[in-house]
C-alpha cells in the first residue's frame, strides 16, 4: 500500500512535449511490406540524403526492441528535424492480424534517431482487452521499476541524463480495476539542475508492459552563472512579489442540485518565475514580470435599460436590431424566442438575417433582450473577408478598447458597470495584434472582485475598423450585495507557501521574432536554442486541482468546490490488522471516514458507505454521475443535497437497491443478507435469484431469508466471508468484513470463473 501523504504541482510542462508520435504514424500511407517502400517527403530528401543512419540499420535496431515473430511491416517513413522534434527519425510499424478475418490484434510503432540511432518513440496497442485478473495487475511502484529498466534498457544514454520526477503528478489511486496505466516523467539533469522541456514520457499497463515511450530533446547551450541566488533567497522573493487577490468561483463539475452561489477563494498566485541570476520576477515566457494594472470599467455608475415593460414581439424586436446595428441592408430570414435563456435566464429573441439580394454569403445573427432591449450577441459574415498576403499594421489598441467600451454602454447598458478591461487579456492576445482582426475582451467583476463567470468580446476589422462579431454574457449565478469578510492577501500568500516549493530549473530562451519567423517558414528549420536558469514554485500535488477558501481557509476542489485534505493521515488503529490492506483501499476513496484519528475496523458499516463505495468501483474510481434538482428522491430519506443522494440514484438506476421501497436508512447498519444481495446485484447475477431452489446449501440457517439465492452466490463465489455452516444473514457488518467483501467482489467481477463455478453447484 502506497504512502498517504500525496503532493502536487501546479506547473504544466509544454504541451508539445506530450504529443504522441504515434499520431504521426497513423496519418502516413500505406507502403507494400513486400518492397518495403519508404514514405519520404520532397522537403525531406536531402535530410535523408546526409542521415548518418539508413533505412537498413535503423530497422535492424529497431527489430531488436520489437518481438517481431509472427508480424509484418506495416510502414516505414523518414521524418526530417523540424522545431517541434529536433532530430531525424526513421518510424517503423508493425502489425499482427487475425489470419482467418484480418482483424488487428497486436501493433508496434517505434521510431529510431537517423543520426545516433537512439530509440525515440515507442507504442504497443493490443487490440483485445486485457483479460487479467484484478488481483494480478502490478503496482505503481513495481509500474515504476518497468518505466526505469525500459530506459535504460533501450537509451541507456538518454536515461543516465535523467531523473524520475514525480514532484509534478499526485502517486494515484489504487486501481479499482485491471485496466489501468501507469504515466512517469524523466526529466533531463544538468549538472544537477532539471530541464523540464527534455525528457522522456513512458506508459506501464497493469500487466507490467511498457505501451508507450516518447523522447523529448533539444540541442541546446546551457547558459551558466557564476553568481546564484539561494533557494532560500528566491523564497522570499516568491513571496514578495507573490500578489494573490480573490476571485469568485463556480465548480468545473457543477451541475443544478448545487446553488448557484459562487465561492469566494484564491488561486495559486505563484504562477511566475525568479531570475536565479539578478532575482528579478519573470513570466514563464521569461519576459519581465509586471504587476497588472488595476481593471478598467466600462461604466463608473449603473446605466439605465434602453426600455422596461412587456417583452418585445418579434416585429418589435426585429425593428429594434435592426436600428441598432444599422442591418438596413438585411431582412430577417428566421427568429427564435426564449423565455428563460441561458444568458442569466432572460426572455430573450435570437434573430437570424440574410443580406438583401445576397442569398448564400451574407448574414448577421442577433440576440436581443426581449425586456431590456440588451443586445447580448452580433456575429456578421466573414467568408467575404479576403486574407491579406502583407502584414497589417499594429493595431491602436487604445482606440479600439474605447470604441469596444462605447459599444458595451450603447449595445448593453445594463452590463457596463460590471465589465472591465484587464490588462491580462491584452497580454494573453499579443501574438496576434498583428493579424487582420483585432479582439477585446472584458471580464466581469462584483465589488471589485473578479466574477465566476460573464465577459464580453469584441472582433473589429483592423484596416476597416467595422465590428465583425460582439458578445456579451453575464451568467446566471447571484452575488453578495457587499464582499463577504474574507482572509487577507498575506495571509493567503503564506497559505499557498506551505504546499510550495522553489525549484531551481532551466527555462528555455523563446525564440528570437527573426527565428520565429523562420522556423514559420521553414518547417525544417532548427533553430539554436539556449536555456537559462530560473526558480518556479512547484504545488503539492493531488489528484484534481485546488483553490484556498478565502472565507474557511480550507483547500477546496476547483472541480467540485468539495473540500479537500491534500495530506491524508494514515489511521492509528491500522498497523498489523487481517484487513488492513482492504480498509485502506475504501479509507483511499473516502467510503470511510477517521474518528480521532482511527479507522475503527469493529464499527458497523452503514448501508450508505457500502453503497458509496460500490457506485464508486463501478465507475471506474471516478465519482459517480451527478443528479439535477428536477430528479424526484426515489427514497424519503435520501432527499437532494444528501451526502448519498447521487450514489444512491445511481444504484437505483444500476438495479442495485429496490426502488419500490419507501425508505433506506442510509445511516443504518447493512445486515450481512442485504450485502449479500446489494453484491449479487453490482455483480449482474440478480435475475439467477428469481429461482433460488436452483441453488444448493450447506449453510443452515439461511432457508427463511428472502435473500437466500443471494447469499448462496455471495458465498459460492467466496466473497462474503462465512464458516461455511452459518451465514447469521441478520448479523451487522463490521468495516473490516465490509472492506473484505468490496475487496472480493473486486476480484471476481473481472474474471470468468465466477459464472462457471456457479453453474457447476
Amino acid at each position: 500500500m502506497k504512502p498517504w501523504i500525496i503532493r502536487s504541482s501546479s506547473f504544466v510542462l509544454s504541451a508539445s512535449l506530450l504529443l504522441p508520435v504515434a499520431q504521426a504514424h497513423a496519418q502516413s500511407p500505406y507502403v507494400s511490406t513486400n518492397k518495403m517502400a519508404t514514405t519520404v517527403a520532397l522537403a525531406d530528401s536531402v535530410a535523408l540524403a546526409k542521415a548518418k543512419l539508413s533505412k537498413e540499420a535503423a530497422l535492424a535496431l529497431a527489430t531488436k526492441i520489437v518481438p517481431t515473430a509472427g508480424m509484418t511491416v506495416q510502414n516505414v517513413s523518414f521524418r526530417s528535424a523540424d522545431s517541434w522534434r529536433p532530430f531525424p527519425e526513421w518510424s517503423f510499424s508493425w502489425v499482427k492480424k487475425d489470419p482467418e478475418n484480418g482483424k488487428v490484434l497486436l501493433s508496434y510503432s517505434v521510431s529510431i534517431h537517423a543520426n545516433t540511432g537512439e530509440l525515440t518513440s515507442y507504442s504497443r496497442q493490443e487490440q483485445e482487452t486485457s483479460s487479467l485478473p484484478y488481483a494480478k495487475r502490478i503496482s505503481y511502484t513495481e509500474a515504476q521499476e518497468q518505466a526505469k529498466r525500459f530506459f535504460e534498457k533501450n537509451n541507456a544514454g538518454k536515461a543516465a541524463e535523467t531523473r524520475l520526477y514525480t514532484r509534478d503528478m499526485p502517486e494515484p489511486k489504487t486501481p479499482l480495476n485491471s485496466e489501468v496505466y501507469y504515466n512517469f516523467r524523466f526529466v533531463r539533469d544538468v549538472d544537477g539542475i532539471l530541464f523540464p522541456d527534455n525528457g522522456a514520457d513512458i506508459t506501464v499497463d497493469a500487466t507490467g508492459k511498457v505501451t508507450n515511450y516518447s523522447l523529448s530533446w533539444n540541442d541546446v547551450t546551457f547558459e551558466d552563472t557564476d553568481m546564484k541566488i539561494s533557494e532560500e533567497e528566491a523564497e522570499q522573493l516568491f513571496k514578495e512579489q507573490a500578489n494573490p487577490k480573490p476571485v469568485y468561483l463556480l465548480p468545473w463539475d457543477r451541475v443544478e442540485t448545487q446553488t448557484t452561489k459562487p465561492s469566494l477563494g484564491y488561486m495559486n498566485p505563484f504562477t511566475f518565475y525568479i531570475d536565479a541570476e539578478t532575482g528579478k520576477p519573470l513570466t514563464q515566457s521569461l519576459t519581465p514580470y509586471q504587476p497588472t494594472k488595476d481593471p478598467e470599467p466600462v461604466s463608473s455608475k449603473v446605466l439605465p435599460a434602453h426600455r422596461s415593460g412587456q417583452p418585445l414581439s418579434q416585429e418589435e424586436a426585429v425593428q429594434w436590431a435592426s436600428k441598432a446595428l444599422n442591418l438596413s441592408n438585411y431582412e430577417l430570414r428566421s427568429a427564435n424566442y426564449n423565455e428563460r435563456d441561458y444568458r442569466g435566464n432572460r426572455p430573450v429573441w435570437d434573430l437570424e438575417f440574410g443580406e438583401k439580394d445576397n442569398s448564400e454569403d451574407g448574414f448577421a445573427y442577433v440576440s436581443v433582450d426581449a425586456v431590456t432591449g440588451d443586445i447580448y450577441r452580433l456575429n456578421k459574415d466573414f467568408r467575404n473577408h479576403i486574407e491579406k498576403t502583407t502584414a497589417s499594421k499594429k493595431p491602436d489598441m487604445e482606440k479600439f478598447k474605447a470604441k469596444a467600451m462605447q459599444t458595451i454602454r450603447d449595445l448593453v447598458p445594463t452590463m457596463a458597470h460590471q465589465l472591465y478591461w484587464t490588462e491580462r487579456f491584452e497580454e494573453e492576445i499579443q501574438p496576434f495584434v498583428d493579424s487582420e482582426r483585432t479582439q477585446i475582451r472584458f471580464e466581469r467583476f462584483i465589488n471589485g472582485i473578479a466574477a465566476a463567470s460573464g465577459s464580453a468580446s469584441f472582433t473589429f476589422d483592423t484596416e476597416t475598423g467595422d465590428l465583425l462579431s460582439y458578445s456579451a454574457d453575464l451568467g446566471s449565478e447571484t452575488y453578495p450585495t457587499q464582499a463577504p469578510k474574507h482572509l487577507p492577501a498575506a495571509e493567503a500568500s503564506e497559505k499557498w507557501w506551505t504546499e510550495t516549493k522553489a525549484e531551481e530549473v532551466y527555462a528555455l530562451v523563446p525564440l528570437t521574432p527573426e527565428d520565429a519567423k523562420r522556423a514559420k517558414e521553414q518547417p525544417s528549420y532548427t533553430p539554436k536554442r539556449t536555456a537559462k536558469i530560473v526558480y518556479r514554485a512547484t504545488m503539492t500535488p493531488f489528484e484534481q486541482p485546488y483553490y484556498l477558501d478565502a472565507i474557511t481557509g480550507e483547500w477546496s476542489s476547483t472541480s467540485t468546490g468539495k473540500t479537500l485534505a491534500l495530506h491524508r493521515p494514515a489511521p492509528a488503529d491500522l498497523k498489523g490488522h487481517p484487513a488492513e490492506k482492504e480498509l485502506l483501499l475504501m479509507y483511499e476513496y473516502d467510503a470511510l471516514t477517521l474518528e480521532n484519528g482511527n479507522i475503527m475496523p469493529q464499527k458497523p458499516i452503514t448501508r450508505g458507505e457500502m453503497i458509496e463505495m460500490l457506485m464508486i468501483s463501478l465507475n471506474q474510481g471516478r465519482h459517480y454521475p451527478q443528479y439535477s434538482l428536477e430528479r424526484k428522491a426515489t427514497y424519503s430519506d435520501v432527499a437532494n443535497g444528501s451526502r448519498f443522494f447521487s450514489a444512491v440514484e445511481g444504484a437505483v438506476d444500476r438495479g442495485l437497491l429496490d426502488k419500490n421501497a419507501s425508505k433506506l436508512n442510509p445511516n443504518e447498519t447493512i445486515t450481512r443478507e442485504e450485502l449479500a444481495d446489494m453484491i449479487v446485484r453490482a455483480l449482474g447475477y440478480k435475475k439467477l435469484t428469481d429461482f433460488p431452489g436452483m441453488f444448493q446449501s450447506q449453510l443452515s440457517d439461511i432457508a427463511n431469508s428472502k435473500y437466500r439465492g443471494s447469499i448462496v452466490i455471495a458465498t459460492t463465489l467466496g466473497i462474503v466471508p462465512t464458516d461455511k455452516q452459518k451465514f447469521q444473514p441478520q448479523s451487522i457488518v463490521p468495516r473490516a468484513d465490509a472492506a473484505i467483501t468490496f475487496t472480493r467482489f473486486l476480484e471476481k467481477r473481472d474474471t470468468p470463473d465466477g459464472s462457471v463455478t456457479l453453474l457447476r453447484k
